[in-house]
């Protein structure tokens, strides 16, 4: 069955614990620039693109600065980052299994590469939202995916932690695995749920 599948995964979130690093990069552009838009409202918008973000915040006409405040902080703190449990198993199995597997994350290409370096992650497909015109939820980062899959004919998993996620795998056709790092009880619509990364192979 292995040889038939590819998985793909999220990035914040499912791959890696960044919400401590999010908050205080948050913290970090609210305090600069005086937003008075709490973490909260930050929070309720993660997963989608970071243009998305300043508009339902309505601070679309400051992007550049938030994003140059929030991206700059997030890279020189990269350490604050932690692997989600059971990444090193995980990646351990995708390869003794030679299961292609991908990211697809609403991160941009210049802070998700030092992630991936980081950590030792070494995708088959690496897409990010500055490579498609429309991120997650809508179905551009999927077809872009399959077009790289060329001819193989494979079931596709899509693993994530938010909503956005879980609409984004609707939308794709792709089937959903959520990843809740702090409960094993699905709060979304269909399961399966792991709260380990290395469970993985018992729920395809």
């Amino acid at each position: 069955m292995t040889d038939k599948i590819h998985i793909s995964f999220d990035l914040d979130g499912t791959i890696i614990n960044s919400i401590p690093l999010m908050k205080l990069s948050w913290e970090n552009v609210n305090k600069k620039l005086n937003l008075g838009i709490g973490w909260e409202s930050y929070k309720k918008n993660i997963g989608l693109p970071f243009s998305k973000i300043c508009k339902n915040l309505t601070i679309e006409k400051l992007e550049k600065d938030v994003y140059d405040l929030y991206f700059n902080f997030n890279q020189n703190n990269l350490e604050k980052i932690k692997p989600m449990p059971g990444l090193k198993e995980c990646l351990k199995w995708l390869s003794e299994n030679d299961i292609e597997w991908s990211i697809i994350t609403s991160k941009p290409r210049i802070t998700s590469i030092p992630i991936l370096d980081l950590f030792g992650l070494k995708p088959n497909f690496l897409i990010t939202v500055d490579d498609v015109e429309n991120g997650k939820p809508y179905i551009d980062s999927s077809r872009l995916l399959i077009s790289q899959l060329g001819n193989k004919s494979k079931k596709i998993y899509y693993v994530g932690d938010t909503t956005i996620d879980h609409l984004f795998a609707i939308n794709s056709g792709f089937n959903f695995i959520e990843f809740s790092k702090f409960s094993s009880q699905s709060i979304l619509n269909p399961r399966p749920v792991i709260s380990n990364l290395s469970d993985i192979k018992n729920v395809l």
